[in-house]
């Protein structure tokens, strides 16, 4: 959460990091936090130091107030994307103290789904009923909505020392997997340098380093985590039909539109060369990509990176659940089988995006593995 302070232009970043923090350390991150304004209401991040609730069930708390009433709701967890949550409340006899600037955590039935404020509110009145619709962000959501401060270059950084660095800024926890290549800093298409576009938000700025070296970067609720998704290493549920209950509809996108047969990556840095990956699409299409992010001592792991994603996000199911499926969670892998979605073998997918619907039911988005991993399947459905 942000604690507001008053700030003139007498009193330098070095007094505002003392007065929050008892020392002057963050005072180069309250400056670009605040965009180096000299005088007015400032902001600094603050730890929130309130403890979980007791209660059970999806529900908002903010204060001491428990919101539970509603009559529609989404939660909004998806791989690369900032948590959020809406909710639907109808009201004919008054309306919700609800304020922009509350500070506020979302339940589930698992416990603590985010941490964060609240971002809309879009009250309506008819002449039959008041309704309120209440869209809350995660407190990461702040790095979802703000240009990168300046400077926007980062030399001679590993991606962790970058990562952490943005964090730190905006007052945000972030842990890493062990993986050894967070901690290497490595040579691209400009050096050893990674250059923010001057409008590009910085959750966006953060997700493209990781994509580079293929890691994802995941909105915990309460703070990031940036790692792999590691195939194989995990117990997996299976939706395989006439065989499990509970799946009330299936559905699937097969797409090749924009897809090509051969990625091509080429860099001029630190020697001209030239990297093609090969996927089994049946069409003999080339797309040639930009190295610019990307690890220039290692190209062709580059473009099997770069062509996975592409091809993963192509085929997708999409699968209705007509209960609460709490215990699955985005990242988790699964295997399906169904003909009548044209997949006639037992297909591994993993858990992209998870919506829990008003009415008990549960939506999930699966894509191929191989948008995460990088690994380049040896066939994909319908194309073999």
């Amino acid at each position: 959460m942000f604690k507001p302070l008053a700030k003139n232009k007498n009193t330098n970043w070095d007094d505002v990091s003392r007065r929050v923090y008892g020392v002057p350390d963050k005072a180069s991150n309250l400056q670009k936090l605040n965009a180096n304004v000299q005088s007015g209401e400032v902001m600094a991040p603050v730890n929130d130091t309130q403890t979980e609730s007791g209660e059970i069930g999806v529900r908002i708390e903010t204060g001491d107030n428990i919101y539970n009433d509603f009559s529609e709701y989404e939660l909004i967890d998806k791989i690369g994307s900032v948590k959020a949550a809406i909710f639907i409340f109808l009201n004919t006899d008054g309306i919700y103290p609800l304020n922009l600037k509350d500070e506020v955590k979302v339940y589930d039935e698992n416990g603590l789904f985010l941490t964060g404020r609240i971002s809309n509110l879009d009250p309506h009145v008819t002449t039959a009923q008041k309704w309120v619709q209440v869209e809350i962000k995660s407190h990461a959501g702040i790095l979802a909505d703000t240009d990168c401060p300046y400077p926007l270059e980062f030399s001679n950084q590993s991606l962790k020392a970058i990562l952490s660095n943005l964090a730190e800024i905006y007052g945000q926890e972030i842990t890493f997997s062990d993986d050894t290549e967070l901690d290497e800093v490595c040579v691209n298409e400009i050096g050893t340098s990674f250059a923010a576009r001057p409008n590009e938000r910085v959750f966006s700025f953060m997700s493209r380093l990781c994509k580079s070296r293929g890691f994802i970067i995941k909105d915990t609720g309460s703070g990031l985590f940036v790692g792999r998704l590691q195939q194989g290493e995990q117990e997996k549920i299976s939706f395989i039909a006439g065989e499990c209950v509970g799946v009330k509809e299936w559905h699937a996108k097969f797409h090749t539109d924009g897809l090509a047969r051969y990625y091509e990556l080429n860099s001029q840095y630190p020697d001209t060369q030239t990297a093609i990956s090969q996927v089994p699409i049946p069409y003999p299409v080339t797309r040639r990509l930009h190295s610019d992010d990307f690890n220039a001592n290692d190209l062709n792991s580059v473009a099997d990176l770069k062509a996975c994603e592409d091809i993963g996000h192509h085929f997708q199911v999409i699968l209705i659940l007509n209960e609460e499926r709490r215990d699955l969670k985005t990242g988790d892998f699964a295997i399906i089988k169904n003909p009548d979605i044209y997949i006639d073998e037992e297909t591994e997918f993993v858990v992209k995006k998870i919506t829990p619907l008003d009415n008990d039911e549960t939506k999930i988005l699966f894509v191929l593995p191989c948008a995460y991993t990088g690994v380049i399947p040896e066939s994909l459905p319908l194309c073999s």
